[in-house]
């Protein structure tokens, strides 16, 4: 009987291990198997909220999850894009980056799915959805066009943009770029927008310069 209960055990033990175990995606590129001792833990950072009326507040901006590939880091970051809607709607979007270790470049950056169409939930969209006013909407323009002008881009890259505007409206004078945004019609196009793409480029520039700090020479 204690032969029997022993082998019924043997057997658990090797199919939590089977389904736990890597399932192939990624081989080649994990810098390390068994994740970060803390890959669990949060790593809490702020970054600097912009709002509608040229208010700048600092907010949190906590890592959920950070894991070093062998020439990405991966990460999960956590905001909230607005700080006028109502409290019972004031939902956390969670963003999807991988930044490059040699380039310190964003490869990628999403509120759905990881990677290119990869088969994980990584992010989440908990802004207004469509933007109201200008109806824009995350599945048909935030991912085709205004999240693609970020990615390729590094902390000096982004250096001296604080807003996406190249003439400054009144409210945001304070907080003008010293940089010049190539993409006027895409500066026109989220004009309503403001606050969300404000936001994501902050979250990025504050990830960016923490991925610096830590992966990069």
């Amino acid at each position: 009987m204690k032969k029997l209960l022993f082998a019924g055990l043997l057997l658990i033990t090797a199919a939590v291990s089977v389904a736990c175990g890597d399932n192939g995606e990624d081989n080649g590129n994990d810098n390390n198997d068994n994740g970060r001792p803390d890959d669990a833990k949060t790593e809490m950072l702020q970054f600097p909220h912009l709002d509608g009326y040229g208010n700048e507040v600092m907010r949190d901006m906590p890592i959920l999850f950070e894991y070093e590939m062998r020439d990405y880091v991966k990460y999960q970051v956590a905001f909230v894009s607005c700080t006028c809607r109502a409290p019972r709607v004031n939902y956390w979007s969670v963003a999807y980056f991988e930044i490059s270790k040699s380039t310190g470049e964003i490869l990628t950056l999403t509120f759905s799915s990881d990677g290119d169409g990869g088969d994980y939930t990584a992010g989440m969209w908990a802004d207004s959805d469509p933007i109201p006013d200008t109806g824009k909407t995350y599945e048909g323009h935030f991912k085709v066009d205004f999240i693609p002008w970020l990615i390729g881009k590094n902390s000096d890259d982004l250096d001296g943009i604080n807003i996406f505007y190249n003439d400054a409206p009144s409210q945001y004078t304070d907080f003008a770029n010293s940089k010049t945004i190539d993409e006027e019609d895409l500066i026109d196009a989220y004009a309503g927008s403001s606050v969300t793409t404000h936001s994501i480029i902050r979250v990025s520039k504050t990830l960016l310069d923490y991925h610096d700090e830590n992966y990069m020479d």
